[in-house]
């Protein structure tokens, strides 16, 4: 399974539709896409989610296959209605890449907009996620997000788990652990999202590969 996640800050000056180059929307969404859009009473919010859905759908691609380039709008998003309260929700859907399939949630709290994309040939992985605030370096601080959530999942000390390379992978003292990493920020926010191989291994020691990950 690959899993990747992009975070919107809805509060940040680069989200202001008013800034946005005049073609923006053709050369990002397609034109099934723009007809939503356009229809939509939350234009701004449905803006960012649709983009934070391509781009988490392309670092799941790129997970699967290293030599994809982000082309926006070949990442066509088909998304349920947006929750209409202001306290946020979770919609649901799919973004289609040529013969990809990826499994969508887009999450909302009013501040902001989070996308987990998934693949999905293995529907029975379970799969973490959180935002939160940043404090200090954003690079850091999602890293110690992800290391924290991950460890609490696993049973194990954060302070031996250390999420390194590029694309991300997860560590414990040195050995990798079964779960693919997603890490993103974004203005305010810092979110990741990590799929673990099984359900029953969860807590076990069996999620480490027992061979020593090469030092970064």
């Amino acid at each position: 399974m690959s899993v990747g996640n992009d975070v919107v800050d809805l509060a940040d000056p680069e989200t202001r539709l008013s800034g946005l180059h005049p073609r923006f929307d053709e050369r990002v969404f397609c034109a099934v896409e723009r007809d939503v859009l356009e229809a939509s009473r939350s234009r701004h919010v449905l803006h960012w989610a649709f983009w934070a859905a391509k781009e988490s759908a392309y670092k799941a691609l790129k997970r699967l296959a290293p030599e994809a380039v982000f082309s926006p709008k070949e990442f066509e998003v088909e998304l349920s209605p947006l929750p209409t309260t202001g306290e946020g929700g979770v919609a649901v859907g799919r973004v289609f890449h040529r013969g990809d399939v990826f499994e969508l949630e887009v999450r909302l709290d009013g501040a902001s907009v989070h996308a987990v994309a998934k693949s999905k040939d293995e529907a029975g992985a379970r799969v973490l996620w959180k935002v939160e605030r940043a404090l200090g370096d954003p690079s850091v601080a999602v890293r110690r997000l992800a290391a924290s959530a991950i460890g609490s999942a696993l049973g194990l000390d954060p302070a031996g788990l250390r999420i390194v390379r590029r694309p991300p992978v997860a560590t414990h003292r040195d050995r990798r652990l079964e779960a693919d990493v997603s890490l993103s920020h974004h203005g305010r926010f810092v979110a990741f999202a990590c799929t673990l191989a099984r359900r029953d291994a969860i807590g076990c020691p069996t999620t480490f590969d027992p061979r020593p990950f090469p030092p970064v």
